[in-house]
């Protein structure tokens, strides 16, 4: 998978990172990780320009992204789970996927757009019960584009540290997915102690 992903990026430049972060959130099998990474590479070695690299990869996931999201709001949970039971084996999408991101949705509204994208196995996936639960156009776009460049940004920085170690960064992308885990967590927390904050200061005092 990685030698063909490279070979395309080093052919075509900016517009192969563009159309193969598109590719990746339709075929999560084609990984970001591979993708930014090299590309972050390519630009320590006068290739590419690395702001230029991290744009084009930007650009592809949101605008990847954005088309899920639109064909998610085109149907009901349950069109797109007998979609995915159909044919989600060949996307690399199942039905686990689909209502591991519904949950994480809804447990955290807007910001599971954001930490979705930081996540792998919602990664590619949290346009879609964003759409389907008819998140607004504006919103989305924001939120997506934060987690987006993120990520992307992160991945092209290492990319380029590395240097011909870039293929390295599964561990540095595992220590760094790990601290996202732990930042979920605390921010989980976080929001659980104002809840209950504010659940407890709204209690009538007791006479």
């Amino acid at each position: 998978m990685s030698d063909w992903v490279t070979t395309f990026i080093e052919t075509i430049g900016y517009p192969g990172i563009y159309l193969l972060m598109i590719v990746e959130i339709f075929f999560p099998v084609v990984q970001s990780e591979i993708v930014m990474t090299f590309s972050g590479f390519t630009a320590s070695r006068g290739d590419l320009n690395i702001w230029m690299a991290g744009a084009a990869g930007i650009a592809g996931s949101q605008t990847g992204s954005l088309a899920l999201f639109a064909l998610a709001r085109r149907f009901s949970e349950d069109q797109v789970d007998d979609f995915l039971a159909t044919y989600g084996r060949w996307l690399g999408f199942t039905h686990d996927n689909l209502e591991r991101g519904q949950d994480f949705f809804r447990r955290h509204d807007q910001w599971g757009v954001v930490i979705g994208r930081l996540l792998p196995g919602l990664r590619a996936f949290i346009a879609i019960p964003a759409g389907i639960q008819d998140m607004g156009w504006g919103r989305f776009f924001v939120l997506n584009l934060i987690g987006t460049a993120f990520w992307v940004s992160v991945l092209t920085w290492l990319g380029s540290i590395l240097g011909d170690n870039y293929d390295a960064v599964d561990q540095y992308s595992s220590y760094f997915t790990n601290a996202m885990l732990l930042a979920v967590g605390a921010f989980i927390l976080y929001r659980l102690y104002r809840v209950v904050r504010r659940h407890v200061s709204d209690e009538p005092a007791a006479s």
